[in-house]
């Protein structure tokens, strides 16, 4: 039996995002949801472990928990098939390519005005700014955590990751 190799902790539980932002390539759709809602389907459903693979390397490269998209509370779907880096996409590509296109797919969906952010927002109870115009003041510094999740769409699962190693040595 052959030893799997040791992997580190590195995922949902350690980082410090605030939203999640997974990108398939099979059905050019984002899954977008608050990370601490992604935390709370593991801990609801408890699903097993599994393993997870990059091309080229022996053994495996990260393990998290598939969770089923209908777990995490206020997820968002978005469908952005208009999107031009969908045919720079290819399952063969390295998890650092898929990641970068990802990010790009993520920030184009910015830019376009149709990412979901979870804000904190109040009415502003002072009469001199409300007699100026302004009503609701907006509070949004969130971090963005961007994951390939290529077959997400196919599978109507999310892989929410709990640890990694980095044979390739790239980030």
């Amino acid at each position: 039996m052959m030893c799997q190799p040791v992997l580190f902790e590195y995922g949902i539980y350690t980082e410090s995002s605030d939203i999640r932002a997974h990108v398939s390539g099979v059905n050019k759709t984002l899954y977008v949801f608050p990370t601490h809602n992604g935390i709370e389907a593991i801990q609801k459903y408890t699903p097993p472990l599994v393993d997870a693979g990059q091309p080229g390397v022996i053994g495996r490269t990260a393990s998290g928990w598939l969770v089923n998209l209908e777990w995490i509370k206020d997820i968002r779907t978005i469908k952005f098939f208009s999107w031009s880096g969908w045919n720079l996409y290819v399952p063969q590509m390295s998890t650092t390519e898929k990641g970068k296109l990802a990010v790009r797919c993520v920030v184009e969906v910015m830019k376009l005005g149709r990412f979901p952010f979870w804000l904190d927002a109040s009415e502003d109870e002072r009469q001199n700014v409300q007699i100026a115009g302004t009503d609701i003041v907006v509070f949004c510094k969130k971090k963005v955590q961007v994951k390939c999740d290529w077959r997400a769409g196919e599978t109507g699962n999310l892989f929410l990751q709990k640890a990694e190693r980095n044979p390739l040595r790239m980030r």
